[in-house]
């Protein structure tokens, strides 16, 4: 221990400072992929909101079991739905198209179609063949034509379905044209006022608008009496606030969460809160 001590002093530092610089050091380990992938980031995107990103090979098992959790799929069929959505040429080639022709908004979009998370919502949608899917809060409608071309593949099946989409930007959800406008639509104007008029019982909620917590819960307490028996709620903003837990536990229903991990890019991730119910598993 002397002559560490000696040896630090000879080179100006104390063990404290060779500490430090160790620590520091460890840091740097795990900090330094992440600047470097923001300096990708810099050069390759243009977004600078609503970022999209692929998730991590092992990232995407977490969420095949998530998504089989929540139905009651095997992994193997919540897999193959994920699959299904990466694989879909059409879609991918109508988010291109629409980003190009979208004038200024568009701008602020990548050509490439990367889903994320809402791989999951479209395995949901697959795999529970819901009648009724609604979202709140849509900006550019990624998710919604996501819902929308798992909806096209259920009616495909004998499974017809539609979505409602909400958002106080009239603006909002510019890639919902062509095919997938023929099987959902967008309510423009505050997302309470416009669930409030929804009369139809909803199989799959999803809150994303106004990410507040208090605006957060209202919407959970306006559709709570429009679900149906077999409804799933799911929470996009679930990394942040507690609300869809506390509102699974208040309905007596189950809770489970996914967390993202984006491949290549410096985002955190954000993550899936679900409610559902006990007669699902």
């Amino acid at each position: 221990m002397a002559l560490q001590t000696l040896m630090s002093r000879l080179r100006g530092q104390s063990p404290a400072d060779t500490r430090l610089a160790e620590r520091r050091r460890l840091a740097e380990s795990y900090l330094n992929p992440i600047w470097a992938k923001m300096e990708s980031w810099l050069t390759n995107s243009r977004e600078t909101t609503n970022f999209t990103y692929d998730l991590t090979e092992l990232n995407l098992t977490h969420l095949a079991g998530f998504v089989s959790g929540v139905t009651g799929a095997t992994l193997a069929q919540s897999e193959a739905m994920i699959g299904e959505l990466a694989s879909d040429r059409e879609l991918s080639e109508h988010v291109r198209v629409q980003t190009q022709n979208a004038g200024p908004r568009g701008e602020l979009s990548d050509l490439v179609a990367r889903y994320a998370r809402r791989a999951g919502w479209y395995a949901l949608v697959r795999l529970t063949k819901p009648r009724l899917v609604v979202e709140t809060g849509v900006e550019k409608g990624l998710g919604s034509v996501v819902l929308c071309a798992a909806l096209r593949k259920n009616a495909s099946e004998g499974h017809p379905g539609r979505y409602l989409g909400t958002d106080i930007d009239t603006g909002a959800g510019w890639m919902l044209k062509g095919p997938y406008a023929e099987v959902g639509k967008i309510l423009y104007g505050d997302s309470i006022e416009s669930l409030r008029t929804i009369t139809d019982p909803i199989d799959l909620f999803i809150n994303d608008s106004d990410h507040s917590s208090d605006y957060e819960r209202r919407e959970y307490e306006t559709i709570a009496s429009k679900l149906s028996e077999r409804a799933i709620i799911l929470g996009d903003n679930a990394h942040v606030t507690p609300e869809i837990y506390h509102f699974a536990k208040k309905s007596g229903r189950q809770y489970l969460y996914f967390q993202e991990r984006p491949k290549d890019h410096w985002y955190p991730g954000a993550g899936i809160g679900a409610a559902f119910g006990a007669e699902r598993r």
